[in-house]
């Protein structure tokens, strides 16, 4: 029972992250993509600081805070401008079906970094992921390479959150959630500061107050209370196992995108999240399967 709240939890942060592919796409359209972040992540830093501030005063040794920077400019800076960057040049559909492939990548991570064993069903699995991503991201042309800015970008909005999810699970060895979400929000923050410097002249103040609160209460709740609950539960299931609950981004996204932006997947699109889901599928049982093909075998 414990175990299905933990699930339960992570589950509601994934549906509040596929909801930032929406609501993003309505904030780029009032500020530009690195504005956005920043002032996005001085809501989330603000909050954090509020509410965690008896919790966040700790010592960090030389290699925690070393990772801390590591994350804090993979996880949040390089991610949150990218992820914003991408909605300009793609649509909220593509950007969550390359982000999908994310649990793969770090399961693919865990492998090189902590010899992880995997069979040949979980290769399979990745490559027929990986051909879906390709799929969407030349817009079905495999053999003419044709990618765009958008898709590039969210790319590296996926590879950065794979690497974070790695990063954040060795540090919640040693540090709490809170200490790790505000820190690397924090770091974040400030490694974006300065490249916004230029473009605070240029920021659009008159933008109506339904707009404003919609950016502010979403940084609180999207990448405030969501990640430091994603931060908190994620130790003690392995960032492998949480990670597959990413799966579920997508279809909610899609959904999502329907009814608030009124656009809908294409046929490209809908190939390769089958492709994604079903090489997905063989990810996370590749040993269940394994298995059943080993007792067939017995059986004959």
């Amino acid at each position: 029972m414990k175990q299905l709240t933990i699930y339960m939890i992570l589950f509601s942060c994934v549906f509040f992250w596929a909801s930032n592919f929406i609501i993003g796409s309505i904030l780029i359209e009032h500020w530009s993509p690195i504005m956005v972040a920043v002032f996005r992540l001085m809501v989330i830093v603000l909050f954090l600081g509020c509410i965690s501030w008896k919790v966040i005063r700790t010592t960090f040794t030389r290699n925690d805070l070393l990772l801390l920077i590591i994350a804090g400019i993979l996880g949040v800076s390089v991610n949150h401008y990218s992820f914003y960057a991408s909605l300009q040049h793609t649509s909220p559909i593509t950007a969550a079906l390359i982000l999908a492939c994310a649990p793969i990548v770090t399961s693919l991570l865990n492998k090189m970094i902590y010899h992880e064993s995997r069979n040949g069903i979980f290769w399979l699995g990745a490559i027929i992921s990986f051909i879906g991503v390709g799929l969407i991201i030349t817009k079905g042309a495999l053999i003419t390479i044709s990618i765009g800015k958008g898709e590039v970008l969210s790319l590296i909005t996926m590879l950065s959150f794979a690497l974070f999810l790695i990063i954040v699970n060795h540090l919640s060895l040693k540090l709490s959630a809170q200490s790790i979400t505000f820190y690397t929000n924090l770091i974040g923050l400030l490694v974006l500061v300065p490249f916004s410097f230029t473009m605070w002249t240029r920021i659009n103040w008159q933008v109506t107050y339904s707009y404003w609160m919609l950016l502010i209460l979403s940084a609180v709740i999207i990448h405030g209370i969501s990640n430091l609950l994603w931060n908190q539960k994620m130790k003690e299931i392995g960032s492998t196992n949480a990670s597959l609950l990413l799966n579920f981004e997508p279809a909610i996204a899609m959904l999502l995108s329907a009814i608030f932006l009124k656009q809908f997947p294409t046929s490209v699109q809908v190939y390769g999240s089958l492709l994604i889901l079903l090489g997905i599928l063989l990810c996370i049982y590749y040993k269940e399967i394994r298995t059943l093909l080993f007792m067939k075998r017995k059986t004959t």
